[in-house]
């Protein structure tokens, strides 16, 4: 999940080294230990890296002075090797004429790097990536052009790959190539190219690009793409895509505001990524749905925030009419089903659509047990959209902050999108019913404007809370899904430990723990769950626990028992109560950000932490 960014091009005016720095300062939500930069400079490599933030590294300037022709740049999330100059990349060939950036991890690194050993090679890191140079060097030695010593050294490695390869003697020319590790390529034709892992490094500089697909290579020049199969070998013709994306999506700038954090601006941009979200045509939703319902067993995975997701899409699905749904999280789906039944189908769910325990529950069903896939991801072309049989794409476009907030709400609405489609083909539902139910869907983006007008309260209890060591979520039925969100923005962003339970479970262990002060926070909406919450609301508040609930703003019973409150202003009828997930899940996200920011932390880049985890 490390970040990379490269540039090639014709015009000598660009400050090569400015814009690879910036680059890859777009790109910090993928990794923040190391950074370093690899520039060609009339024949020769010259090479800056060190541990720690690129805005410190750079703190002098030092890689804005690098000079040359062209180049790439690497931020680092360590998996070989501590985060240390050595480790960092761009990883040089011992004749220091090769450069390379890698993101991914190479399984038999070891192997090869006994055997280059044994052949008299040295490594200087720690890293699974130096193995890519040395080897290169080798089939370049052996009479190989560079095109092919890449194509041989990819075919000699197992794992997965990003990789970026520059060489002191070939001007005009860099390298990638890809396997189950994401690339992306900007163009603005016939003058620069860019590389990346991501397409918010190069968003303010083209909105042209093409997406590299697995066991693909790609030579690029200044102004120029070519794509060849690694397999076949054969040169592979595509079109670039046009990003439709805003250039203000790589920047903290909203509506002509400049935010603190990506992660405040993120969250301002919530109503309006959910309204687009409902109302955007989605011509594979029959397609999506009918899998669903033709299936005898249906599975749904995710990882992390997806995972939450996915539960409240479950919650929604079987609640309008939809099959019985297994939750797994996709680190465990293989070990909880070494067998599948046939005509199975597993929906999933992923910001990136690069997580790698996504990736291999989602390959391990289809190929071995031929299940269908279908898919809510935000980026098109990547590789989950590849292994599925039918893709819905939310509109979150790109989340540079690590902790996911808007991805979350639009994964959340396209699944209860795809729940009343469900209730509709299914017939047990009159369409006025449903016409209701997805008017309050739609509502729910207004729901969350008034919630924004309102953060200053919200802010106020964050910090008043944002010093405790402890909390507990607690919720029931559909409101679980908000209390493991809330705990998990809790403690990814301001480090404080959260746990959450469902509600009626806290009494059997957890409740151990309360003492006077002790934070549980609730999620109370006025649902079938509501009484028997309120008892759960007692029993902590008897043992001294301060409690904190977000309630409906018509709420009076919870609001009496609780400390603090959390409002949510839906309407006190039926259909705005069922679609009241995302809602009821906002104020408790954004109470994470204020308690992170009054921390004094950095809510965009929480530590050990990045945003599309693609090692296992």
């Amino acid at each position: 999940m490390c970040g990379i960014f490269g540039l090639i091009t014709n015009k000598k005016e660009l400050p090569i080294a400015k814009l690879i720095r910036e680059g890859l300062e777009r790109l910090e939500y993928r990794g923040y230990d190391s950074a370093g930069i690899a520039i060609v400079n009339k024949g020769k490599i010259e090479l800056r890296k060190n541990a720690g933030r690129i805005a410190d590294i750079n703190k002098e300037g030092w890689f804005d002075a690098m000079e040359g022709d062209f180049g790439m740049g690497h931020t680092r999330w360590a998996t070989h090797g501590p985060p240390n100059a050595q480790n960092s990349h761009p990883h040089l060939d011992g004749a220091d004429k090769i450069a390379v950036v890698h993101n991914g991890i190479l399984e038999n690194f070891m192997e090869l790097r006994e055997e280059l050993i044994t052949r008299g090679h040295s490594f200087k890191s720690d890293t699974d990536t130096e193995v890519f140079p040395v080897l290169i060097k080798e089939f370049l030695d052996s009479g190989m052009a560079l095109k092919e010593a890449v194509v041989a050294t990819i075919n000699k490695c197992k794992g997965a790959y990003g990789i970026v390869v520059c060489h002191a003697d070939t001007p005009d020319t860099m390298i990638v190539a890809r396997k189950e590790s994401p690339l992306t390529i900007g163009i603005t034709p016939g003058e620069t190219t860019y590389c990346a892992s991501d397409i918010p490094a190069f968003l303010p500089l083209t909105r042209m690009a093409y997406i590299l697909d697995d066991d693909e290579i790609a030579v690029l020049n200044p102004g120029k793409v070519a794509i060849f199969d690694v397999i076949k070998g054969n040169k592979i013709e595509r079109e670039p895509i046009t990003v439709e994306w805003s250039i203000d999506a790589a920047a903290k700038v909203l509506d002509g505001k400049e935010y603190k954090w990506f992660m405040h601006k993120e969250l301002h941009e919530v109503p309006r990524k959910v309204r687009e979200q409902v109302n955007v045509p989605q011509e594979n939703i029959d397609d999506f749905v009918k899998t669903i319902l033709d299936a005898e067993h249906v599975y749904i995975t995710a990882a992390g925030t997806a995972f939450y997701a996915c539960l409240a899409g479950k919650f929604q699905m079987t609640r309008f009419g939809g099959p019985f749904m297994t939750p797994i999280e996709c680190s465990e789906f293989k070990d909880h089903l070494p067998k599948m039944p046939k005509n199975s189908c597993v929906i999933t769910v992923s910001q990136s659509g690069e997580t790698a325990d996504t990736i291999e529950a989602v390959r391990y069903a289809r190929e071995k047990f031929g299940a269908k896939i279908c898919s809510v991801v935000n980026v098109v072309g990547s590789s989950l959209t590849r292994y599925s049989d039918h893709v819905l794409i939310t509109t979150a476009g790109p989340e540079i902050a690590v902790a996911s907030q808007k991805a979350y709400c639009t994964q959340v609405t396209a699944l209860s999108v795809v729940a009343l489609r469900i209730a509709e083909i299914q017939g047990k539902m009159s369409q006025e019913e449903i016409d209701k139910y997805r008017e309050a869907l739609i509502a729910t983006a207004d729901v969350g404007d008034v919630i924004l007008k309102r953060e200053d309260a919200i802010k106020a209890v964050a910090q008043i809370i944002s010093k405790k060591i402890n909390f507990f979520f607690l919720g029931r039925g559909l409101s679980m899904a908000a209390a493991y969100e809330g705990a998990l923005k809790l403690k990814e962003i301001s480090y404080n430990h959260a746990e959450a339970y469902p509600a009626g479970e806290s009494k059997h262990g957890p409740i151990a723990l309360i003492n006077e002060g002790y934070p549980v926070v609730f999620v109370a909406p006025p649902d079938e769950t509501y009484d028997r919450l309120i008892g759960n609301i007692m029993e902590m508040k008897s043992r001294g626990a301060t409690i904190i609930s977000v309630v409906a703003d018509f709420d009076e019973r919870v609001t009496e028992i609780s400390d603090y409150t959390l409002r949510v202003p839906i309407e006190n009828n039926k259909y705005a109560i069922a679609m009241s997930i995302v809602p009821f899940t906002f104020p408790l996200q954004i109470m994470a950000y204020f308690a992170s920011d009054h921390n004094g932390l950095d809510p965009d880049k929480p530590r050990n932490l990045a945003k599309s985890v693609t090692v296992k």
